[in-house]
């Protein structure tokens, strides 16, 4: 399975990415949210990567309301490119929920054959 912090750096990047071009392509400020919360994501996955569980849970936190918001503009706007990003992250949230079970379940394995 992928790492966590790893799929928050994917995350990050296609946020910043796509970000980025609808500012250049729209020239509205508000194109600039999706790229601040790629940069955040972004900066958390380091804390991630050391197994920092508060780091964790506020990345993904902020990945299901991303997630949602941009799926929610996305249909109101009629934009392709925002539901994109929303069901992106979306799937990157549900990945990190399944790492979450995955990884507790092989704690209490580890913790059963001791």
């Amino acid at each position: 399975m992928i790492k966590n912090h790893i799929i928050m750096i994917v995350n990050a990047v296609v946020l910043i990415v796509l970000g980025v071009y609808g500012y250049f392509t729209s020239g509205s400020p508000t194109a600039l949210i999706a790229p601040a919360i790629g940069l955040i994501l972004f900066v958390l996955s380091f804390p991630t990567k050391k197994e920092n569980n508060t780091a964790a849970h506020i990345a993904v936190a902020l990945t299901l309301i991303a997630s949602i918001a941009f799926i929610v503009i996305g249909f109101r706007r009629g934009n392709a490119m925002v539901i994109g990003m929303g069901i992106f992250t979306f799937v990157c949230f549900d990945l990190y929920v399944l790492n979450f079970i995955l990884r507790k379940k092989q704690r209490e394995l580890n913790k059963n054959v001791q």
